[in-house]
């Protein structure tokens, strides 16, 4: 149907020859047909670049660039030449359900409100197998959803950049997600200067303004193998929190002209210092090596007034996961009244 909108498939690579079949395959079988596929490839060194060329032969949708460029450069670059009024990153090792963007296309004409549409993932190894990697039950989404993980929901602003605070990711996959394009436009691009962790700032300052919308009915696949460019993090070590407060500092400052000045001062003079301390009473804890260790550190953190250590007793005496709990208290401070919206 002509008057369907267009969605780009913005698809950087680097050496991922192996799995593009695979990936193509997910692209070309998808029931939504409205769509352009744009691909930017790092100077690849295995075959890829001669892979895509016969791709882009055989369909006019497809256009294909070399730049010599890294991870988010490559992101960005596709989105540059995004014409459509969709973007969906299409990571070339990973996979997607025949109607994902069928899905999240029609999530996001029949909610205006939302600019990203999000779904459920499925991890799967370098063959294909799909495996539990905990993304339904210990992750920050799961944590934060509770039942509604498996309900259609909105997911209102700021909660989930409130979440993004903890120093963890919101969103495991960027393929999990359909962005409006004009976002882009609103709060800027990937940046690189925090390494792989870099769409976690992207996360970030697009929750600070933008509602997402959850679907249920179907998936994308985030393949974990060896030579993947993201790999294991230490949330624990000093460098993970510099990046961590770096990117909060910046996406609260990026955003200020799209919020208004009561949340902005909340966030950069009381949201974020709460999360600081918080984030460094599970560090602590973490890195206490037995259970009197645990608690001499905490009650010296209690001695000193830290946020974190009332808050992470408080919440652990509830039996209640601590930074859903948090970014709830402080969405509600924010007089969101409701951060989640189940929908009929």
């Amino acid at each position: 149907m002509a008057d369907r909108p267009l969605v780009s498939i913005c698809l950087p690579n680097r050496n991922s020859r192996p799995y593009l079949p695979e990936r193509i395959d997910t692209i070309l079988g998808q029931t939504y047909r409205e769509w352009e596929l744009v691909v930017s490839d790092n100077f690849s060194e295995d075959g890829a670049w001669e892979f895509f060329q016969s791709i882009a032969a055989r369909d006019q949708r497809v256009s294909i660039t070399q730049a010599p460029l890294g991870i988010y450069e490559g992101w960005n670059d596709c989105i540059r030449q995004a014409r459509g009024e969709y973007v969906y990153i299409a990571t070339s090792d990973d996979t997607m359900a025949p109607d994902c963007l069928e899905r999240l296309v029609t999530a996001l004409e029949r909610h205006p409100e939302c600019d990203i549409a999000h779904c459920s993932l499925k991890v799967i190894d370098s063959c294909s197998r799909e495996f539990d990697h905990g993304w339904s039950t210990i992750s920050l989404f799961a944590l934060s959803s509770g039942p509604l993980i498996d309900v259609p929901h909105v997911r209102m602003a700021p909660f989930d950049a409130l979440l993004l605070f903890s120093g963890r990711t919101v969103y495991w996959s960027i393929t999990q997600l359909l962005i409006r394009r004009r976002l882009f436009e609103k709060i800027g691009l990937f940046e690189s200067k925090w390494g792989s962790i870099g769409d976690v700032n992207w996360q970030m300052r697009a929750c600070l303004v933008a509602n997402t919308v959850h679907v249920t009915d179907t998936w994308a696949g985030w393949r974990i193998h060896p030579t993947q460019a993201t790999g294991t993090i230490n949330y624990y070590s000093p460098d993970h929190e510099r990046k961590t407060q770096e990117m909060i500092e910046h996406a609260i400052r990026s955003t200020q002209p799209l919020m208004s000045k009561r949340v902005f001062a909340r966030l950069r003079n009381k949201w974020s210092c709460e999360a600081r301390s918080l984030r460094q009473v599970v560090r602590g804890m973490e890195q206490s090596p037995t259970k009197s260790a645990r608690r001499l550190f905490l009650v010296q953190e209690l001695l000193r007034g830290e946020f974190g250590a009332s808050f992470h007793l408080r919440m652990r005496r509830a039996s209640n996961p601590y930074w859903p709990q948090a970014a709830r208290k402080w969405a509600l401070e924010s007089g969101l009244k409701r951060s989640l919206i189940p929908l009929a």
